[in-house]
């Protein structure tokens, strides 16, 4: 049986962190051993991953200059475990951690295209030797990495999975009565549009609301959800009073129960900057609800214009407000849309086939040898 270190830098909530959960409790356990890594603090997902047989490493980071953390990780690593990586800081720290511990595979994965951050791509590239393979959430991701200068032939797409059951669409009992929106006392007829994602500058959730400000004056029944939290929360609720929408925009902060948020929802929006393959957008199609995305990394994987959702350009807030007004009017539109999101979501991004296809390319791996980047770089 082969030992899977997995490495991730923390263990909060978030969509690389699910991913990592996912694959590590649904990986054939009679073929790998899977353990966890993390180079922060317990989180939320830690617990979780104990249940489930997994044990979890807490290597105590006290910053991210604390080098201790390689050593420790490094004692971690045995002769033959294949290592994968999760996030950027557990990236570099995998792969000097595991030079000279002979083990059988090094992977990295690339959740985002960073381009806010480019001194990050250049120092993924610069490090490539330490690794086997890079994997990528999507074709635009492994684009972003190869522009770059990664070697082609070290990237591996893999998008994320989603498990469809689970966020099954709602019935006729659910819409569009529902307790979130008796909670946030929303009236049962109006209609939801939603947006989820950390409250930070790459998710542009200014645009969503910017968006709301102009819907509210043509559609004053419509009501606006946001989901998540951020560095940009005070921001964002300082523009909310700014552009005078507090009465039908709703700020819920975090929720870990997205399938109840997606039954009262009539629209979702993403109105990311950069993205990888975001998981809210797998997750509103999957519920079959009708979705209006930026043209960004992923969404181009998982969006037909006009067929399974809608593309508008980044900081587009007109076509935003077009596009979702059209979705409100024309329900019939709407519905057609969304269920042929579904179905395209269920063939498509099923878990199982993320998990399957990690498996492959790890068995892929192996067969080749040990790892080959054995010394420091020059």
């Amino acid at each position: 049986m082969t030992r899977i270190l997995y490495v991730i830098t923390e263990l909060d909530i978030g969509g690389a962190e699910n991913a990592l959960y996912e694959l590590a409790t649904r990986i054939d356990r009679e073929l790998y051993q899977p353990e966890v890594a993390c180079l922060h603090g317990q989180g939320p997902l830690a617990a979780r991953l104990h249940s489930r047989g997994i044990p979890v490493h807490l290597l105590g980071a006290q910053g991210k200059s604390d080098l201790r953390v390689l050593w420790r990780l490094h004692r971690l690593i045995g002769r033959g475990d294949i290592v994968h990586s999760f996030l950027y800081h557990a990236n570099l720290a995998a792969r000097f951690a595991a030079i000279r511990t002979g083990a059988g595979a090094v992977i990295s994965s690339a959740r985002v295209a960073e381009r806010a951050r480019p001194r990050r791509r250049t120092l993924e590239c610069w490090t490539q030797r330490l690794v086997d393979a890079e994997v990528c959430v999507s074709a635009g991701v492994r684009d972003y990495l190869r522009a770059g200068g990664f070697p082609a032939h070290k990237l591996v797409v893999i998008p994320n999975g989603v498990d469809a059951p689970r966020f099954a669409g709602r019935t006729a009992d659910d819409s569009p009565y529902g307790e979130l929106k008796e909670r946030l006392g929303i009236p049962p007829q109006a209609p939801l549009v939603t947006t989820i994602g950390r409250l930070h500058e790459q998710k542009g959730i200014s645009y969503f609301l910017r968006a709301a400000a102009s819907l509210h004056h043509t559609r004053p029944d419509c009501h606006f959800l946001i989901v998540g939290r951020g560095p940009l929360e005070a921001q964002l609720r300082a523009e909310a009073r700014e552009f005078h929408v507090e009465s039908c925009l709703h700020f819920l902060g975090f929720s870990d129960d997205v399938p109840a948020i997606l039954k009262a929802t009539d629209v979702f929006v993403l109105p990311s900057l950069y993205e990888g393959m975001p998981n809210a957008v797998l997750e509103a199609m999957a519920a079959g609800i009708p979705v209006v995305a930026t043209r960004v990394e992923g969404t181009v994987d998982l969006v037909v214009d006009g067929k399974t959702g809608v593309l508008v350009m980044p900081k587009d807030v007109l076509a935003i407000v077009s596009a979702v007004l059209r979705l409100l009017t024309d329900t019939a539109r709407a519905a057609l849309i969304g269920h042929a999101a579904q179905e395209h979501v269920r063939a498509h991004f099923p878990l199982d086939a993320m998990v399957r296809r990690h498996q492959e390319l790890y068995a892929d791996l192996l067969a080749r040898g040990s790892h080959a980047a054995e010394s420091p770089l020059p």
